[in-house]
């Protein structure tokens, strides 16, 4: 079964931009064994929507401004994270520096880190694999209460959030840095 991507959008109105990156984000997706959704509206109702279309388990839930980069990314991501049940949420680091201050151990002083292929982390962004299941009776949160959110969802189900370590090479490229967990910045000045 291929794996399904969701990608939340927002109302772009003139903001030529923005919407680009999204065109970038969707083609760079087309060229994955994947079915892309784009799912809009509140944070709480675009994660709803993703729970109830996915036909894959995992799903992979996204924004319109993050590009991921590498060869057979979906496919390598999958292998890593299906050997992983501990986990429900999983992302990837940031190839924006600057976005990285969850790197293995920096937060947990847990050297042990650098060994994990996935390793635990409160906080991870998009571009997100999530298992099927995990976005089930979730409360209404804001934006920037969504990490948190999804920690306590999967908390709840005995799982853990985690990021893979970079040195799988699993990472993205957050065009929209700085703007995207702001939506009324949205790149317009």
């Amino acid at each position: 079964m291929l794996t399904h991507v969701f990608i939340r959008t927002q109302s772009y109105g003139s903001n030529h931009l923005r919407r680009s990156m999204l065109e970038t984000t969707r083609e760079r997706w087309m060229l994955e064994p994947v079915v892309i959704h784009e799912v809009h509206g509140t944070p709480t109702c675009a994660r709803h929507m993703a729970e109830v279309l996915a036909e894959s388990d995992p799903y992979i839930f996204t924004d319109d401004d993050v590009l991921i980069c590498g060869k057979d990314w979906v496919k390598r991501a999958l292998e890593v994270f299906n050997r992983h049940p501990e986990y429900g949420v999983v992302s990837t680091l940031s190839l924006v520096e600057s976005e990285n201050l969850a790197i293995p151990g920096s937060i947990s002083g847990d050297n042990g880190e650098n060994a994990m292929e996935i390793y635990p982390m409160h906080a991870v962004g998009q571009p997100m694999f999530v298992r099927k299941g995990i976005s089930v009776d979730m409360p209404e949160f804001t934006l920037d209460q969504e990490c948190f959110a999804l920690q306590r969802l999967c908390e709840a189900k005995g799982m853990h959030t985690g990021l893979f370590h970079p040195n799988l090479r699993l990472r993205h490229n957050h065009m929209g840095h700085g703007f995207s967990s702001n939506p009324v910045l949205a790149w317009s000045l």
